[in-house]
């Protein structure tokens, strides 16, 4: 567990993925929240929701840079010829056992694909919050575009999270 592919999992998963997780939810519940204050100074109320947003996504890319070039080549490796102990290559564990390669197929092949749409949809937000930050919590439709795109990011960051649990 404590060996560095098992550091770099952890740090991938359970830091990044998990604060990115923390941040898109803190974000969806200040979006909502911040449905009565288009009548204040949103531009003070918005700052906050700006940090947040930029701190998630930089956050979300961080994982999933260092998922696709750090965690998953090691789970990629092809064993060498005649290695009948396949516990170093989870890739060809998994696939070895017909109960078990449609982990592979489905949970790895969506881990693989799906987090870059959650950091770019996440990102989008981002880019509003900083680019139209009262214009955000003063507009309703647009408001309710960031919710739908953090609600997906949010939603593909979990499915993600539980296939790789």
């Amino acid at each position: 567990m404590f060996t560095g592919r098992g550091l770099w999992t952890m740090v991938h998963g359970i830091g990044l993925g998990g604060g990115a997780l923390m941040g898109m939810a803190a974000g969806l519940f200040y979006l909502y929240a911040a449905r009565g204050l288009a009548g204040s100074d949103s531009r003070t109320a918005s700052r906050p929701l700006a940090r947040l947003t930029v701190v998630t996504a930089a956050v979300l890319w961080l994982a999933v840079v260092l998922g696709t070039y750090i965690v998953f080549p090691p789970y990629r490796m092809t064993p060498p010829a005649g290695v009948t102990d396949l516990s170093q290559f989870p890739r060809a564990l998994i696939l070895a056992n017909p109960d078990t390669a449609w982990l592979h197929t489905f949970a790895m092949e969506s881990k693989e694909h799906m987090p870059w749409i959650a950091a770019m949809l996440t990102t989008a937000v981002a880019f509003i919050s900083v680019r139209a930050p009262s214009r955000l919590l003063g507009d309703a439709s647009l408001r309710n575009m960031a919710i739908g795109l953090l609600a997906i990011a949010f939603a593909l960051v979990a499915f993600v999270s539980l296939m790789g649990v």
